[in-house]
């Protein structure tokens, strides 16, 4: 989880390109929950994040309608996604650099939220740092 929060007002947007993976979730959550769960099982309902997988699973926080589901987009070595967070009309939306497939969700925003990358096995990232469109 990143140190540096979401911010309230604004779009924000990051990007994290990924270069080896067993399994990766990229997206956002809740500091509070997400440690008061010792950073173990924080991505199905009521685990406090939003987040998609590798192979196209969408995790999330308070949508049991779309939780567990395959209805995000697959990524893996080499691939950019973009992270873009609009906290005002309460959405999060991911989007594969290369084919420009994207997948939005609702938030929750009643608490601050944190960008976060969940990690299993020999899994590595690179969070990129410069402007995306």
């Amino acid at each position: 989880m990143c140190d540096q929060m979401v911010p309230k007002n604004g779009v924000i947007k990051f990007a994290v390109q990924i270069i080896q993976f067993s399994y990766i979730m990229i997206g956002i959550g809740f500091r509070d929950i997400v440690q008061s769960k010792g950073y173990q099982d924080c991505y199905s309902i009521g685990g406090g994040t939003y987040n998609i997988h590798c192979h196209g699973f969408c995790y999330n926080h308070d949508q049991q309608d779309k939780d567990s589901k395959q209805i995000a987009f697959k990524f893996s070595t080499n691939d950019i996604i973009i992270v873009e967070v609009d906290i005002e009309k309460k959405y999060v939306k991911w989007t594969k650099q290369s084919t420009n497939e994207s997948f939005t969700l609702t938030i929750d925003i009643s608490k601050d939220l944190y960008p976060c990358v969940h990690l299993c096995g020999p899994s590595k990232v690179q969070i990129l740092n410069q402007q995306f469109k």
